[in-house]
């Protein structure tokens, strides 16, 4: 089950990365549009980070449930933008599904730590 925990966790982690590189080829000026961008990246990033130390430290209540409640927010904010994915461009952007279910499943694994 940690091996899969630290899966997910890095695959969030690799489509947050990418995200930021991305940044710059669909953004040709640093607008306010491609500030959004990055700090999209950024939250995928940094909830990340934070499920890989929710792993390294499981006797950590607080830290699994503080990873439960951004997991939570980061899936509710996929939960908002796939409706809208669904009608315009979900086709273009399939690595939407991809990061709600890592989300997901690091929501769960949060969930799982904190009531052991």
């Amino acid at each position: 089950m940690k091996t899969t925990d630290r899966l997910f966790a890095w695959i969030v982690m690799l489509f947050g990365c990418i995200h930021l590189a991305v940044t710059f080829v669909l953004h040709k000026t640093f607008n306010v549009e491609a500030i959004w961008f990055v700090s999209g990246g950024l939250v995928l990033i940094f909830g990340a980070l934070l499920n890989l130390v929710r792993i390294a430290r499981a006797d950590d209540r607080l830290l699994a449930r503080t990873s439960a409640l951004a997991n939570l927010l980061l899936f509710a904010l996929f939960g908002i933008a796939v409706p809208w994915l669904l009608h315009h461009d979900l086709k273009q952007n399939p690595q939407v599904i991809v990061v709600a279910i890592a989300a997901a499943a690091e929501f769960g694994f949060s969930l799982r730590q904190c009531f052991r």
